[in-house]
């Protein structure tokens, strides 16, 4: 089974950090607000924080600092938390 980085970071896991993020899907009417843009409707499942919540942690429940997307537009904000990225440290860690 694939691990999802929102599953080994604790913060995606709290009560505080789901309803927050329910709050934010309903405010983007569960749309992907990339995709919208583009004047596509797609469905949107994920909070996305714009300013990284690592090197912003004050803004970790800022509304303004939120956006829902969709899995596709999140994966490509975040290359190195993709598919691809876990399949390049499996092949590292062979090496270990």
């Amino acid at each position: 089974m694939l691990m999802r980085y929102k599953e080994t970071d604790p913060f995606y896991l709290t009560e505080k950090w789901r309803a927050f993020a329910a709050k934010i899907r309903r405010r983007d009417k569960y749309q992907c607000q990339i995709c919208k843009r583009y004047g596509k409707y797609v469905e949107g499942t994920i909070v996305h924080h714009i300013k990284p919540r690592e090197e912003y942690p004050e803004l970790a429940y800022d509304p303004e600092n939120c956006a829902t997307l969709c899995e596709a537009c999140h994966n490509k904000m975040h290359p190195e938390k993709g598919r691809k990225a876990l399949r390049q440290r499996r092949r590292y860690r062979r090496y270990d």
